[in-house]
């Protein structure tokens, strides 16, 4: 038989669109792991990242995308602004990286972990914001902001121990965001 070539474009990984020159046209593609507007997580086996989307997303979480925007750094951390869908396909959801404390992600000065699924458990709530947000505290006295994670005080008051699976961020400063559901 005969082969023949099929050329594909390659598309970077997280982590070398991270390396990029802030305002290089790129793609990018990896598994999503949290939506909220315009704002889309994902990962890939080399890191996470925020992708702004030109217009709200037609894919949904845990679908394997790919999209095109120009590289910038947001509230002190790396994004990919103005992405357009380049394709979307079935994905699998990471799996969450386990910590047992805080530390290592207040202290992550490189953003070795923006944008990647974690997991602490046994925090304290220790309180709301006025949307109902929650504020937690480990063991250690570390805290950090659960931004558009939502809970009802009454259910799960300040003082409550829960466990915190959600994506590691970064504006400013250290913050989880992601689903209430997954506290």
């Amino acid at each position: 038989g005969t082969l023949y070539a099929k050329w594909i474009e390659y598309v970077p990984t997280i982590a070398e669109v991270k390396a990029m020159a802030e305002g290089t046209e790129t793609q990018v593609s990896g598994v999503v792991t949290f939506i909220q507007g315009k704002n889309v997580y994902i990962q890939d086996a080399t890191g996470g990242m925020l992708l702004y989307m030109a217009a709200e997303p037609t894919f949904a979480v845990s679908q394997k995308v790919v999209v095109k925007g120009s590289t910038k750094i947001y509230g002190g951390a790396p994004e990919v602004a103005n992405c357009v869908e380049v394709s979307a396909e079935a994905g699998e959801m990471p799996a969450p990286i386990a910590f047992e404390s805080l530390t290592p992600l207040v202290t992550d000065s490189t953003l070795k972990y923006f944008g990647q699924l974690v997991k602490v458990p046994g925090v304290v709530i220790t309180e709301y914001d006025s949307y109902n947000n929650p504020t937690v505290k480990d063991a250690l006295g570390n805290t950090a902001k659960c931004y558009r994670m939502v809970l009802d005080p009454t259910v799960a008051p300040v003082g409550s121990k829960i466990t915190v699976t959600a994506v590691a961020s970064w504006y400013n400063g250290f913050q989880f965001v992601g689903d209430a559901a997954k506290l």
